[in-house]
């Protein structure tokens, strides 16, 4: 009797064949449990790596825009001072020539001072006081002492002082503007030489002159405004860049009080460095060894106060 099923022959072995290799293939297209867990640990090893500099850039992109917006509202600020006093900018005691003071006014707030008045009288300032300044538009206007904080600097907003009912006009200057001033600022003083070569600082100064920005790094640690020229590499350059953004650049207000990210110090007049004084008093040198001085001819941005 013939059975039913034929078990033997060559289909029978080419039947046997197939199953083995489907069988295989399907084994070596299936993973393991041991395989997936691995995945699923690497996907969340690297999220965890990942997540926290997508939420840092997207918090360095958002605290870039309010410091932009800080220093617009710091350009209105001025701008409304100038309408207020016949186009000038906010300047207390000037004599031409004299150092440049950078004042801190640690009284309580609870009594009225005078940054013009008779120098034996309690608030009276130096003369050439580029903090005292930069305070009166505090005094002056309708803004509050926040906006001059940027968001991504160590400092904190002014309030005053300890007694009941401290107010900016009781104070001429900063309590202590190392703490309380994220920004730099023009400087309103310049030396007889200056003047004659055309410098003033009005509210007719041109949209490439820097009137503010974020502070000047000055020079120490890894910071040193006065190393890099226009040509240098970009790793020098960031050493020339506000430390308010860890090297990166810097917000920068202009002349016509629109501000803009500048990756370099060498945003001014003719590539002026911003946050040195010029290099000669034609504009040809753009930069030099002094942080600190008067500007050199009427296209000089020296963004005071620095950092160190």
């Amino acid at each position: 009797m013939k059975h039913l099923y034929r078990t033997e022959g060559p289909g029978h072995s080419r039947w046997l064949r197939r199953c083995r290799n489907g069988c295989a293939r399907r084994r070596r297209n299936a993973f393991t449990l041991l395989e997936l867990l691995v995945v699923i640990f690497l996907i969340i090893v690297i999220t965890a790596i990942i997540l926290p500099t997508v939420h840092r850039t997207r918090g360095d992109g958002a605290n870039r825009v309010k410091c932009a917006a800080n220093l617009k509202q710091l350009g209105l600020a001025i701008s409304l001072y100038c309408n207020e006093n016949k186009g000038h900018y906010p300047r207390t005691g000037y004599v031409p020539g004299a150092p440049l003071a950078f004042s801190n006014d640690t009284s309580d707030g609870s009594s009225p001072r005078d940054p013009f008045g008779d120098k034996n009288l309690p608030g009276k300032v130096a003369d050439n006081d580029v903090t005292a300044a930069i305070f009166l538009i505090i005094r002056t206007q309708d803004i509050t002492t926040e906006v001059f904080v940027c968001p991504d600097s160590l400092q904190e907003k002014d309030i005053f002082g300890s007694a009941p009912g401290a107010s900016a006009a009781n104070k001429t200057s900063f309590t202590d503007w190392r703490k309380n001033l994220s920004y730099s600022f023009y400087n309103p003083y310049p030396d007889a030489e200056a003047v004659r070569k055309g410098y003033v600082i009005k509210s007719t100064v041109g949209a490439e002159i820097a009137i503010a920005a974020d502070m000047n790094p000055g020079i120490g640690d890894v910071y040193d405004v006065t190393l890099p020229t226009e040509t240098s590499s970009a790793r020098e350059l960031k050493k020339a860049n506000s430390r308010n953004r860890k090297g990166t650049g810097q917000n920068v207000l202009y002349g016509d009080f629109h501000a803009e990210f500048m990756q370099n110090p060498f945003c001014g007049k003719n590539r002026d460095n911003i946050y040195t004084v010029s290099g000669s008093t034609d504009g040809t040198i753009t930069t030099s060894k002094t942080v600190v001085g008067s500007p050199k001819w009427e296209g000089d941005s020296v963004l005071l106060p620095s950092y160190k």
